[in-house]
């Protein structure tokens, strides 16, 4: 199977919607990475005292406990990171971002999203 790579809003679901992301990605797969650039963004949401900065932790700590790779990028988009990185490397994209959905569904990468606030499909 091949790679799973996590986009940060996609690491914010468990804490959002208390959905046992990893548990469910285990049909599709245990090989999980993470770009550094989602990492950064992580530390940043996290510095905030709201809702988005608890979840924000949370993923960190998630990233943590499940020992997740992190991959240093160069690009300054995550989003172009993501893309680059999927592309090079044939991975599956984690993700609930509408813009880089379409993105992806251009350049045909497989994408596992959360549906119904509670279940994950591969498109």
């Amino acid at each position: 199977m091949a790679k799973i790579l996590l986009d940060t809003n996609f690491l914010l679901v468990p804490a959002q919607f208390k959905v046992d992301i990893f548990e469910q990605l285990k049909e599709f797969g245990d090989d999980f990475v993470v770009l550094d650039s989602a990492v950064r963004e992580l530390k940043i949401i996290g510095k905030r005292k709201s809702v988005s900065g608890v979840s924000a932790r949370i993923a960190l700590e998630l990233i943590k406990k499940h020992n997740i790779e992190i991959v240093k990028t160069v690009e300054k988009s995550a989003d172009n990171a993501i893309l680059k990185f999927a592309m090079e490397h044939g991975c599956v994209v984690a993700t609930n971002d509408k813009k880089l959905i379409k993105r992806l569904r251009i350049k045909e990468i497989k994408i596992i999203r959360l549906r119904q606030r509670k279940y994950l499909i591969i498109e």
